[in-house]
């Protein structure tokens, strides 16, 4: 039987309150994050503003999808979970930014220190950049029980993640390409899937395992769109991204879109909360690859997408 396609896709009503809650939550990450770059960070705002404001575009996305996970488990998205997941996008932000933006000797060595960091429980921040990372860190473990078993596994599969990802960048020759391949795309799975099981963990108190795989797609579905829309990017940086290394991409692209969101619409109980998550990932999808046709007419210049 052929899957309707029709049946997915978003409805005016979701898309309007798409719409709507982007600039509030983008308030609310600027409420919480702001603050806290003044005082631990200042040189952001003076030197680095679109820095800044690509800060606030990632924690409100996490807001927007931390919405989508707390309605799709059933609990309400009251005001502490915005500010959880407004810290959690701030964290995610500057975590990704010690992994991709200065080098390899810099990527190794967050990686080793925030290996530390989880095992003893010691960061000794050597710049404001790391000051303010920490902070927001400390303020986010504050919120929940990080030794609740899933919780702390999945901040341990993330970092695991992390560290296959940058290993990747130094064995792009050592495997055939179809293996190759696979573990980049299995990277990028499973980088941006534990992400978004670490912050739904950080704002519900339990979450089954079915429930947990879903989420575990939607993530892994953004990582993927994030890949596409920064082909151009990445491949200037040396970055190797299962999305820059294949032939077709937006065809593959569209191939993995569908397949997630029939996962999501068909195993999701009917509702605001699926409707949201579908609703986010779709319009994610759509601007990430008008990013990169963008770039591609520009021959590889990297812009930032704000909505």
């Amino acid at each position: 039987m052929e899957w309707p396609a029709a049946a997915w896709q978003p409805s005016a009503a979701t898309q309007e309150r798409i719409a709507a809650l982007i600039p509030i939550y983008r308030e609310v990450a600027q409420r919480t994050l702001e603050p806290l770059v003044r005082r631990y960070y200042p040189a952001m705002l003076r030197d680095h503003p679109q820095e800044h404001r690509k800060m606030l575009e990632l924690s409100t996305k996490m807001i927007l999808v931390g919405h989508a996970c707390t309605e799709i488990l059933d609990y309400p998205f009251d005001e502490r979970r915005r500010t959880i997941s407004a810290l959690y996008g701030g964290c995610c932000f500057l975590a990704d930014s010690f992994v991709d933006d200065f080098g390899d000797d810099a990527a190794r060595d967050y990686l080793a220190r925030f290996g530390r960091l989880l095992r003893e429980g010691w960061f000794e921040p050597r710049t404001e950049r790391e000051r303010l990372f920490y902070v927001i860190v400390a303020r986010l473990f504050g919120k929940r029980d990080v030794l609740e078993p899933v919780l702390r596994q999945a901040i341990g599969l993330l970092y695991r993640a992390q560290e296959q990802d940058v290993s990747l960048r130094f064995a792009v020759a050592s495997k055939g390409r179809r293996a190759h391949l696979d573990l980049l795309r299995d990277c990028a799975r499973n980088r941006s899937g534990h992400a978004i099981i670490v912050l739904a963990t950080f704002l519900v108190p339990e979450i089954g395992l079915r429930e947990l795989s879903l989420i575990f797609a939607a993530g892994a579905l953004i990582m993927h769109i994030d890949d596409h829309g920064d082909c151009y990017a990445d491949r200037r940086e040396r970055r190797f991204t299962f999305m820059n290394q294949i032939r077709r991409p937006e065809r593959a692209l569209k191939r993995l879109f569908l397949a997630h969101i029939r996962r999501l619409f068909e195993g999701i109980p009917a509702g605001s909360g699926r409707d949201l998550m579908i609703g986010f990932l779709t319009r994610y999808y759509v601007t990430r690859v008008a990013k990169h046709r963008q770039q591609r007419r520009q021959g590889g210049y990297a812009w930032a997408v704000y909505e």
